[in-house]
């Protein structure tokens, strides 16, 4: 079982070993699950375990972080135990921190062995390490290696099965591992050139990239710039997946009439699977430009630039990244939270994260801004647009803050975090990080998505029983049209009028919420049924004009530009994906605190539309 700090090359001896495709990287929190492989020494089969990297057996981390699993995993071993090696990875190049560890496992009454790898960066450094001290001081064999040699892995299995078969090193360990660990390290009589100029290098990048003032600047304006890019790249991808699933909706619709059968084949089922596919392109190019970034080396020096700014907010630095991904889509954001190692931050971030503008919103930002501030300019409308963005990020900040002083209130840990060397990406590794993000999409959140979308095609499909029908007369309307005045959902949407009407919501827009939660672009389409347009052009102008056209029974507008403000402060706020609800279950394992995010994002958002609309009625909007 292969443990050990973040960093330490753990990933990477686990691929060595097993020939499997760990991910490997420079930032703590990459092995954010159990990894299992096998390798075979001799006539006897090993399995290997990877744990998710650790500082401490006595950290505060618990649930789903990284050093919680791996806790929890060693202390529920059990029957196990017996059987069971302890392979410690350290970081050859320092070793007093790996030591601080090696005391903690000690504790735990297991055979253990010590790899301390990175023996190649050592040397480059003009540096040795005296592994036969370390054995000695500890009573636990110690080897250097280097994972890149194929050598290491023999070496490391010998040890671990020697262990195995031998006594368990002594549980009440003396040395103190700093002082170990610097008489430890030898100091060759001269340095390679080519470690000098790693050195020099390394130097000069931070010189730029950690100034105090320069270093945030540049970090935000590469983040900036790297979604950017990863929209241009994702979204033909989407649109192709789209069209493939366009294309067989086409193909397989005629061939089953036009009932209710076809409606649930084609809208429900093939419409929720393309639900699920849209979203892969996004994952996959997120997964690979942090995995770039994480391997390079250069997030960890990001994430300690903006920690000073968000631990006003009750989060720390590592909180940024998640909640940058966010803004692309909220399932891979959700889920890069396990690289916080705060728990109650952690739950936090997870909870706050819906608020980030992700890309699903745009479609719909686009309508409302056409349909109720056309004749305010393109300047108006686009600097509009901005603002929805930075009043996303402000209202996760202020949540955050609400939160940590009530949900999730708790004394926060302090960031904890190591420097790596610049490294250039193995581009295999890349790809099968990738390869797992999107299978593990696929498979955890995938399936609450089918069935999420099968109950809202119930809802905007089956008819209204007669006798609690309210609906006008239809027959003139298209079929598809006539068949959503008589669903269930615009019979809900009816019911809830009287209450919506305060914030300006009425039916139409009651069922476009409630086929949004499928996925927030769908408020564009569904709307567009509705209000009888069966198809719904790509920049929605459509839309915007017969929203303008429907009147009420008194001959005034039925939405006005109060409506529009008060609909996108909703949308700005509320959880409208069903999605993101199943990312927030899967990492929570809890269905409360998914229905927790769902409830106060709604009355908060409800409440923002209510305020936002009664004051814009006020001032003659």
């Amino acid at each position: 079982m292969l443990v050990g700090r973040p960093n330490a090359g753990k990933s990477s001896l686990f691929n060595r070993l097993t020939g499997g495709g760990a991910r490997v990287g420079n930032f703590p929190g990459i092995t954010v699950e159990v990894l299992e492989g096998a390798a075979t020494f001799g006539d006897r089969k090993v399995r290997v375990l990877d744990l998710p990297g650790l500082y401490s057996l006595a950290s505060t981390s618990e649930g789903e972080t990284d050093e919680g699993v791996a806790r929890r995993f060693i202390d529920g071993l059990g029957a196990a135990r017996a059987t069971t090696v302890l392979v410690q990875v350290m970081d050859a190049t320092c070793p007093a921190l790996g030591l601080r560890l090696t005391r903690d496992l000690l504790a735990r009454g297991l055979a253990l062995v010590v790899v301390a790898t990175q023996r190649d960066v050592l040397e480059a450094q003009g540096r040795t390490l005296d592994v036969e001290a370390l054995t000695a001081a500890t009573g636990v064999p110690f080897l250097a290696v280097c994972s890149k040699d194929a050598s290491a892995r023999d070496a490391v299995l010998a040890a671990a099965l020697a262990a195995l078969d031998g006594p368990v090193a002594p549980t009440a360990p003396t040395f103190d591992p700093d002082a170990l660990g610097r008489a430890a390290l030898r100091d060759a009589s001269s340095v390679s050139a080519e470690a000098m100029r790693a050195r020099e290098r390394t130097a000069r990048l931070d010189r730029w990239l950690l100034h105090p003032h320069l270093g945030p600047a540049i970090f935000v304006a590469l983040m900036a710039s790297l979604f950017s890019a990863v929209f241009l790249v994702a979204d033909p991808a989407s649109a192709l997946v789209e069209g493939v699933m366009r294309a067989l909706a086409g193909a397989v619709g005629p061939r089953l009439g036009d009932g209710l059968l076809r409606s649930f084949v084609v809208d429900g089922l093939l419409g929720g699977a393309g639900t699920v596919l849209i979203f892969l392109p996004q994952i996959v190019v997120l997964t690979v430009a942090m995995e770039l970034l994480d391997a390079s080396g250069y997030l960890a020096r990001g994430v300690f630039l903006v920690d000073r700014l968000l631990r006003g907010f009750g989060l720390g630095g590592r909180a940024f990244v998640p909640l940058l991904t966010g803004h692309a889509c909220a399932v891979p954001a959700i889920s890069a939270t396990r690289i916080i190692r705060d728990p109650r931050e952690r739950l936090t971030t997870i909870l706050v994260i819906p608020l980030m503008t992700c890309s699903a919103r745009i479609p719909t930002y686009a309508v409302l801004l056409s349909a109720f501030f056309a004749s305010r300019g393109a300047w108006f409308r686009a600097g509009l647009f901005v603002a929805l963005y930075f009043f996303g990020i402000a209202a996760g900040l202020v949540a955050s803050a609400v939160l940590r002083r009530t949900a999730t209130r708790g004394r926060s840990l302090p960031l904890v975090l190591e420097m790596p060397a610049y490294h250039t990406p193995e581009a295999r590794v890349v790809m099968r990080t990738a390869t797992r993000a999107a299978s593990r999409f696929l498979r955890d959140v995938g399936t609450t998505i089918l069935v999420a979308s099968a109950l809202l095609w119930a809802l905007l499909s089956v008819p209204m029983p007669a006798a609690l029908d309210r609906a006008g007369d239809t027959r003139a309307m298209p079929a598809a049209v006539a068949r959503m005045h008589h669903s269930v959902a615009a019979g809900l949407g009816r019911a809830l009028e009287p209450v919506t009407l305060v914030a300006g919501f009425d039916w139409r827009v009651n069922v476009g919420l409630m086929g949004s939660f499928g996925a927030r672009e769908l408020m564009v389409g569904t709307l567009g049924v509705i209000t009888g347009l069966e198809d719904v052009d790509d920049d929605g102008e459509a839309l915007a004009v017969r929203l303008r056209e429907i009147k009420r029974p008194d001959g005034s507008e039925a939405y006005s530009t109060a409506t529009g403000l008060g609909l996108m402060a909703f949308f700005v706020i509320a959880c409208q994906c069903m999605s993101t609800v199943a990312a927030i279950k899967r990492e929570t394992r809890s269905w409360g605190w998914a229905l927790f995010t769902l409830g106060w994002t709604y009355a908060v958002g409800f409440a923002l539309a209510v305020a936002v609309y009664q004051v814009a009625r006020l001032v003659g909007a």
